[in-house]
């Protein structure tokens, strides 16, 4: 088989448990470049972080980001969006602020957050989130109020909630009065809402399809749960060590661990006997 497209998740399969990028896994990258192999970060992390894994990588090619919401290669001229619309996104808030919560809504530019009640909050968002600290977050009073002065739309809404009782209640709600939305769980008190069919693998099927590369033609590495669709459903899933048994056992092939240049080995590996591809 000849594969055109590697796909890859940053946290957890690119990057070692302390955020570093081995030299191992930078010279494999170029290696499938040289290849004739087209390289894509498929990531839940914003476009300005991504896109600085992208660079130290060399990639020239759009990136995935915001979980598939932002596709892309700068950020004023996407080639993909799937964001919740500004007048949805006004009702949302409207109706997450009466819960008590703590609520951050982002897009490739930045975030917005209501005030939190404790610094505490602060870090288990920012935590939660797994970016860098220098992403700019806004926190202003009234989310509404915000959004009523200022047209915007959003990749995400992360919702943080005191207690799982309230988060089942929120998720049921949003469920029932929001169809154009969907959730998932980042913990038992912890809520990201999405445009409804927003996701890792509908972000990469879009890229694949203006490269004219069909799904068995793609390699895709990852080690999360919002990976698992584009393990299984890509010509050639791989998961890493240290993802959990829910993910290794959907995948095809299972790599090193991110600690042990697991997408370096499984690069060399797959692409070894591979001719260049044009």
């Amino acid at each position: 088989m000849v594969y055109r497209l590697l796909a890859l998740d940053i946290d957890g399969t690119l990057l070692s448990s302390n955020n570093r990028l081995d030299r191992q896994t930078k010279d494999a990258i170029q290696y499938a470049q040289k290849k004739g192999v087209i390289v894509t970060l498929v990531s839940e992390r914003h476009f300005h972080s991504a896109a600085k894994v992208a660079r130290a990588l060399r990639l020239t090619q759009p990136i995935i980001t915001h979980n598939g919401a932002f596709v892309s290669s700068s950020m004023d001229d996407p080639v993909y969006t799937s964001k919740i619309d500004h007048s949805v996104l006004i009702q949302l808030a409207e109706f997450l602020e009466t819960y008590p919560c703590q609520i951050q809504m982002s897009h490739e530019r930045l975030s917005v957050s209501n005030r939190p009640h404790s610094k505490n909050l602060i870090a288990k968002m920012t935590i939660g989130m797994n970016e860098p600290l220098f992403y700019p977050v806004t926190y202003v009073d009234s989310l509404s109020q915000y959004l009523l002065e200022n047209y915007e739309a959003a990749t995400d809404v992360k919702v943080k909630m005191d207690d799982k009782k309230t988060a089942d209640d929120l998720e049921k709600a949003i469920s029932d009065y929001f169809p154009s939305l969907e959730t998932s769980r980042g913990g038992s008190d912890h809520l990201t809402i999405v445009r409804q069919g927003t996701s890792k693998f509908n972000g990469l099927l879009f890229f694949a399809g203006q490269l004219g590369i069909p799904l068995h033609e793609i390699v895709a590495v990852g080690d999360g749960f919002d990976d698992i669709e584009m393990i299984e459903k890509c010509g050639l899933g791989v998961a890493m060590r240290n993802a959990s048994k829910e993910v290794k056992a959907k995948a095809e092939w299972v790599t090193r661990s991110n600690d042990m240049d697991g997408v370096a080995y499984m690069v060399r590996e797959v692409f070894r006997k591979q001719i260049r591809v044009h």
